[in-house]
């Protein structure tokens, strides 16, 4: 709005709140990294994560992720949460509501995902973007490897396996109540479609690109082009 900021060596990532209200980003100065939020800077960090920071959707928290040494951690609020070897990129994902976080860590060889600071089990692998909240923030979804198979996981539970998880805007899709999930994935040449456990009919493609998506309407019925 015309107001000059404080100068910086550099200046990263600017994230307005949803709202519009608020603007936080990320600045370089002799070396060290500072979130600024609203004006004011943060504690300084080694490094941050190349999306930081990130709002919550309700625009009540922001959250953003940040190496101390040789070690990552997640700080939410000014608050920092437990160091790991790595945080994975583009995993950092908000309830809906902003009273839950998610998101993927690592140590030695296991990627496993952190909810709400309590670790679950670690996987060979944690696919990029695909951490999805439930509409009511009661359930989690993610997609997963172990060696070559790829499966989903919802609720802590693992999935049937697949050759691979389809990329959409959004790799696991939840109905609007929250009570259904669907995804898409590929056997050998065929594709399909996975509702709730259940594989669906083979198809030779289901577009994941010019805005082909699953979709879920509001009586729960579901479509998707194939």
């Amino acid at each position: 709005d015309g107001q000059e900021q404080q100068s910086y060596d550099v200046i990263g990532r600017l994230a307005f709140s949803p709202d519009g209200r608020r603007l936080a980003y990320a600045a370089q100065r002799g070396g060290k990294w500072v979130v600024v939020v609203d004006g004011k800077e943060g504690h300084e960090h080694d490094a941050l994560g190349t999306n930081a920071p990130i709002w919550s959707p309700d625009g009540q928290k922001m959250a953003y992720e940040a190496r101390f040494g040789a070690r990552w951690a997640v700080v939410v609020e000014g608050q920092e949460g437990k160091r790991y070897a790595a945080i994975l990129e583009v995993t950092l994902t908000f309830s809906l509501d902003g009273q839950r976080l998610a998101y993927a860590a690592g140590l030695g060889e296991a990627r496993f995902v952190v909810v709400d600071g309590v670790e679950q089990k670690p996987h060979d692998a944690i696919l990029e973007g695909s951490l999805t909240f439930g509409a009511d923030g009661r359930r989690l979804a993610y997609a997963a490897a172990r060696g070559r198979e790829r499966f989903v996981v919802v609720d802590g539970r693992e999935g049937r396996r697949h050759d691979d998880i389809l990329h959409f805007d959004h790799v696991v899709t939840f109905s609007p109540a929250g009570a259904r999930v669907a995804y898409a994935a590929r056997r050998g040449t065929k594709r399909f479609v996975v509702v709730d456990g259940q594989e669906g009919r083979e198809y030779d493609d289901i577009p994941t690109v010019g805005g082909a998506s699953i979709l879920f309407d509001s009586s729960e019925g579901l479509r998707y082009l194939a």
